[in-house]
C-alpha cells in the first residue's frame, strides 16, 4: 500500500457540483493512489464531521473505486463513523444479516424481476434510521439492479397544493398483516414475512410490548396471525436544514403500486416481457382487493380515516416520484451513504448476479405533529 502522508480533506478527489446546485450523489474518489480499505477507514474516522455536513447539502454521499470487496471491510468501514448502528430491524423486506458481521444485512431478499419502489426506510415506524449504507459486493452485470435515488424534498415541492391539502389534513394509515411464520409462496406477493421473523421472537407478550414501543395498534387473528396498524403525518421537516420532506409508504405499501412502477421500470428499460407482467400483477392485484379486503393484504395504505387513496393521488404521487429519480449503475466496491430523512432508495428489476449489502445507525424519533407546527417552531 502507498505510504499515506495525509487524511486531510483534499488527501480524496470530489466534485460538489455548481454552486446552489449540489451533485446527487457527491462522489468521492481515491487520489494518489490511496485506494486500500484501510485507507478509507482512516480518513472517513479523521473527516467524520464534513463528511456528515456534505451527506446533508448533498442528501448523499457515494465513495468509488476503493478496495472494500466484503460485508466485513464495509462494517469495519461503518463503525469509524461515530455512528450508532442498529440491527433492529422492523421493516417489511426480507433481509438476512451477513455472515462475520453484526450490523450488515443483505439489502433484499425480493424476487429480482420486482421493482423495489422509492422510499425513505422504514419511514412508517416513529423512529426510523438517520443513516443509510449500501455497499456494492458484485455489481450487475445486465441491465437495470440500480439503486435509484430520489430527493424527497423536491417531491414535496413537486406535489401540488390539492395534494398537500388532502393528506395534511387526512394524515396516512398503514396497514400489515403477518402469519405466523414466513411462507415461502401466497398469491399476495406482498405476504411472505412471519411475525417470528418480524420480530425475532414467539412470546407474544414480547411481540406485545414491541408494537406499543413503535406506537403500532395490534390485533392478533384467529389463524394465529397479527395486524399491525397506525396512522402517521405524511410529511416531516428535515432536522437539519428545515425542508419539508414527503415522508411516507403510500408509494409502496398501496396494493396497486408495485405493478405500476414495474410497468414505468419496463418502459424506460424497453422491456416488453417486464411491462406485460406488470399488466398481470396488477390485474392479480385488483383480484386480491377484492377476495381478501383491503384490511387483510400483506400490506396496504390507506388515508388516515381509513378510506381509500383515491387512484388520481396516486398517480400523482408516482409522478412527481420518477419525474425527480436518479439512476446510476454500481461499481465492485461502491459505499452509498445515505441521509434517511432527505433522500429516498429503491431498486431496478434486474436479471444475473448482484450483491448490495445495507446497514442502517442513529435511529431517530419523527416529529408525528402537523408540518406546519413543525416549520413555526424551526423559524423561531
Amino acid at each position: 500500500m502507498p505510504s499515506v502522508t495525509s487524511l486531510d480533506i483534499d488527501a480524496v478527489e470530489f466534485d460538489t457540483g455548481p454552486p446552489g446546485k449540489p451533485t446527487l450523489p457527491l462522489t468521492i474518489e481515491p487520489k494518489d493512489g490511496h485506494t486500500s480499505g484501510e485507507f478509507l477507514t482512516s480518513w472517513v474516522l479523521e473527516n467524520d464531521t464534513w463528511l456528515h455536513q456534505k451527506a446533508i447539502e448533498h442528501g448523499a454521499v457515494r465513495f468509488r473505486g476503493f478496495a472494500v470487496g466484503s460485508a466485513s471491510e464495509f462494517e469495519k468501514v461503518l463503525l469509524n463513523m461515530k455512528h450508532d448502528l442498529s440491527n433492529k430491524y422492523r421493516g417489511t423486506s426480507p433481509r438476512n444479516l451477513e455472515p462475520g458481521t453484526t450490523y450488515v444485512f443483505s439489502a433484499s431478499e425480493i424476487p429480482p424481476f420486482l421493482p423495489i419502489p422509492q422510499h425513505i426506510e422504514m419511514s412508517f415506524l416513529p423512529a426510523p434510521p438517520r443513516w443509510l449504507f449500501f455497499c456494492c459486493l458484485d455489481a450487475p452485470t445486465s441491465r437495470g439492479g440500480e439503486t435509484s435515488l430520489c430527493d424527497f424534498r423536491q417531491v414535496y415541492d413537486g406535489l401540488s397544493p390539492e395534494f398537500k391539502q388532502r393528506f395534511y389534513e387526512r394524515k396516512i394509515m398503514y396497514s400489515r398483516n403477518y402469519r405466523r411464520t414466513t411462507t415461502a409462496w401466497d398469491i399476495d406477493m406482498t405476504s411472505l414475512k412471519g411475525w417470528e421473523e418480524l420480530f425475532e421472537t414467539t412470546d407474544k407478550s414480547a411481540v406485545e410490548e414491541d408494537a406499543k414501543g413503535d406506537e403500532l395498534t395490534l390485533e392478533w387473528k384467529e389463524d394465529d396471525g397479527v395486524r399491525l396498524s397506525n396512522v402517521a403525518e405524511p410529511f416531516q421537516v428535515h432536522p437539519d436544514t428545515g425542508h419539508k420532506v414527503w415522508f411516507s409508504h403510500l408509494q409502496v405499501f398501496h396494493q396497486k403500486m408495485i405493478a405500476r412502477d414495474l410497468r414505468r421500470a419496463a418502459w424506460r428499460a424497453g422491456n416488453m416481457w417486464q411491462w406485460l407482467v406488470s399488466w398481470v400483477l396488477l390485474l392479480l392485484a385488483h383480484v386480491i382487493f377484492f377476495v381478501r379486503g383491503p384490511k387483510q393484504l400483506g400490506w396496504h395504505t390507506m388515508y388516515g380515516d381509513g378510506e381509500e387513496v383515491s387512484s388520481s393521488d396516486c398517480s400523482e404521487l408516482q409522478d412527481v416520484i420518477w419525474k425527480n429519480m436518479i439512476f446510476d449503475r454500481w461499481q465492485l466496491g461502491d459505499i452509498l451513504m445515505i441521509d434517511n430523512f432527505a433522500v429516498s432508495h429503491g431498486r431496478q428489476p434486474f436479471t444475473g448476479k448482484r450483491k448490495i449489502v445495507v446497514g442502517w445507525a442513529n435511529p431517530q424519533r419523527k416529529e408525528n405533529r402537523p408540518i406546519e407546527e413543525l416549520s413555526t417552531q424551526q423559524s423561531k
